[in-house]
């Protein structure tokens, strides 16, 4: 089976699960990745974290965006560039002021925040569609977090956050292409 199609079989099968579940289970399930999350020293230590603005089905971590900037800790969220089709981290100061971007995923108005330069981002926190025990990921297919976590600092921790049922054994990858993570940090574990 081509490595494409073996791919999508594998997003169809976990996005269908996924947006099985209610809204109060992703909301306690996510609870319990925040927890989880919170609790790393490297989180606990950094400064400037790179989050996402979920969309349906991801692990929300609204809410720990929201605890950080009360901490003082610096966020950033992704705005999507179409034309170089590459993505570049923005500081927000509130959440509210995020817009509707490319692919309806909320992102920094750019008019409202200041982009961010990636060698000064301390975390990544990356959602996926699935993980292995391996840390590589398998993305929703368009390839923008590859490329992106491919130019960012060596010692920049990417984490990926995903609900248990996310982690599989093996996923099929490109080694040129897809990137792995550093971190996994699920309701139950971190690895």
């Amino acid at each position: 089976m081509k490595l494409s199609t073996e791919k999508e079989k594998i997003r169809k099968i976990l996005l269908k699960k996924v947006f099985s579940l209610t809204g109060k289970e992703i909301l306690i399930r996510s609870n319990r990745i925040k927890d989880n999350l919170c609790s790393l020293p490297i989180y606990k230590n950094s400064k400037i974290i790179m989050s996402y603005y979920p969309m349906k089905g991801e692990v929300d971590i609204l809410g720990m965006m929201e605890e950080a900037l009360s901490q003082n800790k610096r966020i950033c969220l992704p705005v999507i560039d179409l034309e170089k089709n590459d993505l570049y981290p923005f500081e927000v100061k509130n959440l509210n002021d995020c817009i509707l971007g490319p692919f309806d995923i909320r992102q920094p108005d750019t008019e409202k925040s200041k982009k961010v330069d990636i060698k000064d981002i301390d975390i990544i926190l990356t959602p996926a569609i699935a993980f292995d025990y391996n840390k590589n990921r398998l993305g929703r297919g368009k390839g923008f977090y590859d490329r992106f976590l491919k130019k960012i600092n060596k010692n920049t921790i990417k984490i990926g956050l995903a609900f248990d049922f996310q982690i599989l054994e093996s996923l099929p990858i490109h080694t040129k292409i897809d990137q792995k993570v550093s971190i996994l940090v699920t309701e139950r574990f971190i690895i």
